[in-house]
Formats: C-alpha cells, sequence, structure tokens
C-alpha cells in the first residue's frame, strides 16, 4: 500500500475503515524514518501547533518507542510497537494533534527476519504454518482477531493456511494480495525483483493485483501457476502438475519458469548467501525456463544456466559476475 497525503489525511482523521486503518498503521510503522513520511506528516501539521510532533526529534522518540532503533536484530522477535501503534496510530489524534479519542482492539504484532542462505518455519496462533525463504520477513499478529488474518510479507513462503471458512487468510506483498480460506501454496513477492509468483497446490486462491491501470483479479485453482511481470504489467497463466513441483524447502529446489536473470541472480544470492553480480546489464533481462531439483550446489546451476542461455560466469574471490559471452 502506497500512503499519500489524502490517505494519511483521510487516516488522522479517522475516515478509513477498520482493514485501511490497519494498512496504514503497519506501513507508517515500517516507514517512519524515512523522508516521505516526515515529508507527509510535516504536510499535514503544517501551520498548526501539531508541526513539532513530525520533527526529526519527534520521530525518533516515535521510532524508539517502538522499539525499532537502528541497531534493533533482525532475528525473530515480539515486535515492542505492538502496544504504541494502539497509542501512536490507532489514536494517532491523541499523539499529533489532539484530535478525538479512538480505541481499537490490542494487537501484538511479531516479526521473522531470515538471513540469506536460510530457511525458518513459523506456526500461527491458528495453526497455519508458513515456512519462509531466505531473505525474507514476516510480520504477523501474536494472535489473530476480527473478520480476517492478514500478514505481511516481503519475501517467499510456502503455506499451508488452517482451514476457517469464517475468517479468510490474506498475505499481503506491497502491489500484491493473496486470500485463502485454507490451502496450501507456494507465493514469492520479494519487494526488490521483476515477477511475483504464485504456485498454487492444493485449495483454491485469489490474487488481488494492485497494478498501474487499477486493481486485478486472479483465481487459481490447484496446478495452476501465475506470474505478475512489475516492470511490464502483465499476468502470465499456465499450469503445473501439483505432485511435480518442488518448492524451495523441498531439499532446496529451484524452479525458473521464464524468469528473467536478474530475479534469478536474487534468488541464487538469498539462497547461497553468495554475492552474485550482473556486470553486462544486457543479459539482466534474459528469460531462463530451467528446474534444479536435486540439490544443486550454486557452481553446478551457473553452469547449466551458462551451458543453455550464452552466459559467461567468472569469480573474483567471494563474488560471482555473469555477463554475456563475448563473440
Amino acid at each position: 500500500m502506497n500512503i499519500d497525503t489524502e490517505i494519511l489525511e483521510s487516516y488522522l482523521d479517522g475516515r478509513l475503515s477498520d482493514h485501511e486503518n490497519l494498512e496504514v498503521q503497519v506501513w507508517l510503522a515500517e516507514h517512519i524514518d524515512d523522508p516521505e513520511v516526515v515529508s507527509l506528516l510535516a504536510g499535514h501539521f503544517e501551520g498548526g501547533e501539531a508541526v513539532e510532533a513530525s520533527t526529526p526529534r519527534s520521530l525518533e522518540a516515535v521510532r524508539i518507542r517502538l522499539g525499532m532503533t537502528r541497531h534493533a536484530p533482525v532475528r525473530p522477535q515480539v515486535m515492542a510497537w505492538a502496544a504504541a501503534i494502539i497509542a501512536l496510530f490507532a489514536v494517532p489524534a491523541a499523539f499529533w494533534a489532539g484530535y478525538r479519542m479512538q480505541r481499537e482492539p490490542l494487537v501484538v504484532w511479531q516479526e521473522v527476519s531470515v538471513p540469506n542462505a536460510e530457511t525458518r518455519s513459523v506456526t500461527l496462533s491458528d495453526g497455519t504454518v508458513l515456512v519462509l525463504n531466505a531473505g525474507s520477513r514476516l510480520t504477523y499478529p501474536e494472535t489473530f482477531s476480527g473478520k480476517e488474518r492478514r500478514v505481511f510479507l516481503e519475501g517467499e513462503v510456502l503455506a499451508d493456511v488452517a482451514k476457517d471458512p469464517e475468517r479468510p487468510f490474506l498475505i499481503q506483498a506491497g502491489d500484491v494480495d493473496v486470500r485463502v480460506h485454507g490451502t496450501k501454496f507456494n507465493f514469492k513477492a520479494y519487494r526488490s525483483d521483476m515477477m511475483v509468483e504464485l504456485m498454487l497446490m492444493e485449495g483454491s486462491v485469489s490474487m488481488d493485483i494492485a497494478a498501474s491501470e487499477g486493481k486485478r483479479e486472479v483465481r487459481l485453482t490447484p496446478g495452476d501457476f501465475a506470474q505478475f511481470d512489475r516492470q511490464a504489467g502483465d499476468i502470465s497463466l499456465g499450469t503445473v502438475p501439483p505432485d511435480g513441483f518442488r518448492s524451495f524447502s523441498d531439499n532446496r529446489s529451484f524452479s525458473f519458469i521464464n524468469l528473467p536473470l536478474a530475479d534469478i541472480a536474487a534468488d541464487l544470492e538469498r539462497s547461497f548467501g553468495t554475492r552474485i553480480v550482473i556486470a553486462d546489464e544486457t543479459v539482466a533481462s534474459r528469460r531462463f525456463l530451467a528446474f534444479f531439483t536435486n540439490h544443486e550446489s550454486l557452481d553446478e546451476i551457473l553452469t547449466l544456466l551458462a551451458a543453455n542461455g550464452n552466459l559467461r560466469v567468472s569469480r573474483s574471490g567471494e563474488v560471482v559476475y555473469l555477463s554475456g559471452k563475448k563473440s
């Protein structure tokens, strides 16, 4: 969710729904240090007593109270900003400018950040099991409340969602949401990657995409595979036998289905913890179709990609460089 001045004004004035409030709250917590946030808040309070509340000094105090200090550990942690979100964001009027008071149920948030070359499994309060790939970050409530079960993802997850017909499960990943009732799927949405991918194994899901031309919805059934090209705005659908798909959690498998080399390099860098640099930008958008399911090493994968993709692989110290082959 991108926050602009109009959304912020509506939020601070209490004109948003509970669902929209939650999105703004989490966005503010994640971006409290961003210059754009300071600018938005300063613009809102300009000309009034609350100008001081948007100064860097005051924002620093908010950030510290939210438990988001620059030296905070990135390992799994209970987010100390949980109660503060209610005091500072769910009741923004009281904190920022003395607006009207309002109360919301206390939500305690947790966050898991997975280092490169590792994976991690998280079991949520409803029994849902989420396996996170390397370089992923998950933000989720300690206990679900309300009419839906919503978590926030940046990265890749293999999800086995507990069935609850009364409360749909939602994964929000920037410009893409996945909505399910009870199912198993693999979802990849790293913020830096060009492609967003969703592979459904069991049940049914819908994927809502905030594209430039407006919101788009894609519904999947078992075996369906969907890709969203963020750069081109295109959505591609295909079919992969559910029993033939191997997720990252299965013997560190890789499924590169028409993926650009830039995304493949990012996947390999996260999974193997090795710096990979595309030295020749002409090959960054070159696409590959390749599957690696036998726990291949990084060198084995790169060698096979180079053989099929007119690619040159070289090393300098601990860094791998990818470029086009010289004619």
